[in-house]
């Protein structure tokens, strides 16, 4: 058993759990990137949208649309990537601002939880976000 409860099975079911949604966000990255055709991109890399709807302001809110997706992917892969560090660091499933651990039900909900529920809470209500499970 580790200092966490988590046996090595559960470990590396956890560990297989979030290679494979890091390998999904990065596939949704992907074909948000390159998925779209032959269609032209800006300097960023974005798909450019004009010529889908011959209107700026849609090409404009589409820009918007996708860099906000990508953004959000981009925020997934680090909380991913940081679980799996957590794993190899013999960390993960410790709440990071209690040093408590996580109950399983909440990883197994959200694998890349930093936080157990109660700190999750009062870390989102010190940001004035409402609570998540």
């Amino acid at each position: 058993m580790s200092t966490i409860g988590l046996d090595a099975a559960a470990l590396e079911r956890f560990r297989r759990l979030l290679l494979e949604m890091r390998r999904s966000a990065a596939d949704a990255v992907d074909a948000r990137l390159h998925g779209r055709g032959e269609h032209r991109h800006d300097e960023a890399g974005l798909p450019l949208h004009k010529e889908e709807t011959d209107d700026d302001a849609a090409a404009e809110t589409q820009r918007q649309a996708d860099v906000t997706h990508l953004n959000r992917s981009a925020s997934a892969l680090h909380e991913i990537e940081s679980a799996l560090a957590r794993i190899g660091d013999g960390e993960y499933g410790l709440c990071v601002d209690c040093d408590e651990p996580i109950d399983v039900r909440r990883l197994e909900a959200h694998p890349a939880a930093l936080r157990c529920a109660r700190c999750q809470q009062l870390f989102e209500t010190r940001r004035g976000r409402a609570p998540r499970a």
